[in-house]
């Protein structure tokens, strides 16, 4: 077993800190500052969340390319941690202080061309951390080790950075107000984005024997990936779980305001769900980060394709008691969602994390060549051609419920909408997602036969 030191494990897994504010910090404050508080158009706002994602589609594959074509004294991957964590780090703080007065269309303009940048700058840091990791040991239960340290770091600065940020921009000390508020906000986040990416670039260690293989380009190494039928599947059920959330979960914000806060005032329902989401975020990131450790002994015990089949049918049934769990009652209740949900989605980080490490063997045995960031960039590729449809739509899907951002009570039509649309769409993409489980190929046997077949053609 190629046993990797603790500290290794350790020292990638900080990054993931940077990596998850990264993919979440737009989707925690975008609605509530640039369409509640500048009263840009939901489906506006989604709009500017989805075309750097389109555009990022097509930069992943040329960072990919350009990280597994690295030769430096410093590696192949650790130069773009640094510099991808800088940028980011910057056009976070950027993106959350647009000049007043500009208007609807400048508001969204500006918002616009500050995500295209910040999320320029994540996968200048994104494709070539994932790539690290995937290289980091051949070992197939080492592997979801690996992802374990990086998902149970990842929940940990997911619970401690991500649930509050909303809420901190009320704090009087930053202003005041959420508009005032946020540019501290954008700033303090900024920084740790920075300080966590930094970490792994100047802690990691990358493995030698990668260094001096040949050269490949773009146009070849597209072809190969993409004739990949494993990678096809760990891509597609990826593809679907983001699906899944961010079809749901961006609908949070507008169930509470028009089901449980419904009847507050629209100023107080707005501090009443920044209190309550940033608990909600707290108990997922908590659970997430206790289900890690179960995770990867269930993984060695059953194997990542069972495993991975019952995590994501936790998620399910969440979505599935959801319309009973958002109750102005019981405000809490939907705390609920957190406990089935986190333990589920913290499946689908580790495991298909080292489902996808175990592609790139696969991938070796065809093409004798390391490919993991190229890998990882086509994931991504695949990945957010999706996400950059799934969430225009999801701004467009607030449009038709009618949500009214300046009404204290909502329509009875716009409360049916919400919830039963929260409950449903997730669910055919959860479907899928287990079909492509249950199909998955590369089990632990076949992972065995394949290592055993790289170590005789190295001799």
């Amino acid at each position: 077993m190629n046993q990797l030191k603790k500290r290794d494990k350790l020292f990638y897994g900080l990054g993931a800190v940077s990596d998850v504010i990264m993919a979440n910090i737009i989707f925690q404050l975008a609605m509530p500052i640039y369409n509640i508080e500048l009263k840009v158009s939901a489906a506006a706002i989604g709009l500017a969340i989805s075309l750097p994602r389109l555009w990022d589609a097509f930069t992943d594959p040329f960072m990919g390319n350009i990280s597994d074509n690295t030769r430096s004294r410093f590696g192949r991957r650790r130069p773009w941690l640094a510099l991808g964590s800088l940028l980011a780090g910057t056009f976070c703080a950027l993106m959350w202080m647009p000049p007043e007065g500009l208007g609807e269309s400048g508001y969204f303009t500006y918002f616009l061309v500050a995500s295209i940048l910040f999320f320029t700058a994540y996968t200048v840091f994104s494709v070539p951390y994932n790539a690290l990791g995937f290289e980091m040991t051949p070992d197939y239960d080492e592997r979801t080790s690996v992802m374990s340290y990086k998902t149970f770091i990842m929940n940990i600065g997911s619970t401690l950075f991500l649930p509050w940020v909303y809420k901190m921009c009320f704090i009087p000390a930053f202003g005041g107000t959420p508009l005032q508020g946020v540019r501290m906000v954008g700033i303090i986040i900024g920084v740790v984005i920075f300080v966590f990416g930094l970490l792994p670039a100047m802690l990691c260690r990358e493995r030698a024997e990668f260094q001096n293989q040949e050269k490949i380009k773009l146009q070849e190494a597209l072809k190969y990936t993409f004739k990949n039928k494993s990678f096809l599947m760990v891509a597609g059920i990826v593809f679907c779980i983001l699906m899944a959330i961010f079809l749901a979960f961006p609908l949070m914000m507008y169930i509470n305001l028009a089901v449980v806060f419904a009847g507050q005032g629209v100023e107080a329902a707005k501090e009443s769900f920044a209190t309550i989401n940033g608990t909600y975020n707290t108990v997922y990131g908590a659970l997430g980060i206790v289900a890690v450790p179960v995770i990867n002994l269930l993984s060695r015990r059953f194997g990542k394709r069972h495993t991975l089949i019952g995590g994501l049918s936790m998620v399910a049934t969440a979505f599935v008691l959801s319309p009973l769990l958002f109750s102005a009652r019981f405000p809490y209740l939907q705390l609920v969602i957190a406990v089935l949900a986190s333990p589920g989605l913290s499946c689908v980080w580790v495991l298909t994390s080292s489902m996808l490490a175990d592609v790139t063997d696969e991938d070796e045995l065809t093409t004798g060549l390391r490919r993991e960031g190229m890998f990882g960039a086509a994931f991504g590729l695949l990945v957010k051609f999706g996400l950059a449809g799934v969430m225009a739509l999801s701004g467009v899907i607030i449009e038709w419920s009618g949500f009214d951002s300046e009404a204290a009570v909502q329509a009875a039509r716009t409360v049916h909408f919400l919830r039963f649309f929260f409950a449903a769409a997730p669910l055919l993409f959860l479907a899928v997602a287990i079909t492509l489980t249950i199909r998955f190929p590369l089990t632990r046997r076949r992972m065995s036969e394949i290592q055993a077949q790289l170590k005789a053609a190295k001799g």
